[in-house]
């Protein structure tokens, strides 16, 4: 199949995913923050990026801004992993699946001081502790890793970042019981502030697309420029895996067999390993916090395009 008609074959498909998407009404947008309650809970955007540079989108996509939310802890991950190396991030968080809430407290408490991995909000908490500097610093070196990323500077919703502050009391309980296990020195509230500012990044699914697509290339940007190494990328890709999705990581995994990373704004990213990253959006939230419409969008597109990743030949299978 030529370049130009596998591209329209696969818009076709993403379009009839948005399509099918739209009719489904289940969930709801989160509501714990007030700001994120706001939004239009209609609202769908799906992008998928190839590595070879080529981009499909589909939906609300021109018109729909949200925030990273927790794929934003990506960014910490990724560039704490690059800077200081896989051995040293694993002796300050666990990668394990910890079958619970993403904000769950009790996981903290009962597996010990370090947190059961950099998914959840104890363990991203816990990281942000390890970014150098101060409060500024912190927020400019995580300017820094979201432009490479993303392939573009991210700006702060400042209301969203006000709505995380101001009702972050269960975020607050995490760090204070992190901070009694000795897992940072700083004072809470600054290190809150830096995790608070993580997750308001603003996006849209065309540049959310850019992070899955240089993890399903090994860290390479389209144009064959190494943007993380090899060895990040892998172990990141696998941490989505077994963890990205919460406690419904294994059964997205077993729908789309795309390594994935879900936000409450709806934000869905997900890994086709070898062929690009997909992005989606829809607020209406599932009861783990996974946008409904996003999962079923996924499905389909694994589905159609044989994205699964223990289909090593379904690639090859619609090139021909």
């Amino acid at each position: 199949m030529e370049r130009e008609q596998y591209q329209a074959y696969i818009r076709n498909i993403l379009e009839q995913a948005v399509v099918q998407a739209r009719r489904n009404n289940d969930g709801a947008p989160a509501d714990y923050i007030p700001e994120l309650a706001n939004v239009d809970p209609d609202l769908v955007s799906a992008s998928i990026l190839l590595s070879d540079g080529s981009q499909i989108s589909s939906g609300d996509y021109d018109k729909h801004i949200f925030t990273l939310q927790s794929v934003a802890k990506l960014i910490t991950l990724i560039g704490l992993m690059e800077e200081y190396g896989e051995e040293k991030i694993f002796s300050f968080i666990h990668v394990e699946p910890s079958g619970q809430s993403f904000s769950s407290i009790t996981q903290v408490d009962r597996y010990g001081p370090i947190p059961v991995n950099p998914m959840v909000n104890a363990g991203a908490i816990a990281l942000c502790g390890r970014i150098p500097g101060n409060t500024q610093q912190r927020a400019q070196w995580l300017d820094g890793w979201a432009a490479k990323l993303f392939g573009r500077n991210l700006q702060v919703n400042g209301k969203i970042f006000a709505s995380e502050r101001a009702t972050g009391d269960r975020n607050r309980s995490i760090a204070y019981l992190l901070k009694s296990k000795h897992e940072f020195a700083m004072p809470v509230d600054d290190l809150l502030e830096t995790y608070f500012y993580l997750c308001s990044y603003e996006c849209d699914v065309v540049s959310a697309a850019y992070l899955p697509m240089l993890l399903s290339t090994g860290g390479l940007a389209p144009d064959g420029t190494r943007i993380i190494s090899e060895r990040t990328s892998n172990s990141v890709v696998a941490i989505m895996a077994t963890c990205g999705m919460y406690d419904e990581s294994g059964l997205h995994l077993v729908r789309t067999g795309m390594p994935a990373k879900s936000g409450v704004s709806g934000i869905i990213i997900a890994v086709a390993t070898g062929r690009g990253g997909v992005a989606v959006c829809s607020p209406r939230l599932n009861d783990k916090g996974g946008s409904a419409r996003g999962h079923q969008i996924l499905t389909h597109v694994s589905l159609e395009l044989d994205w699964h990743f223990a289909a090593p030949w379904g690639y090859m299978r619609i090139q021909e």
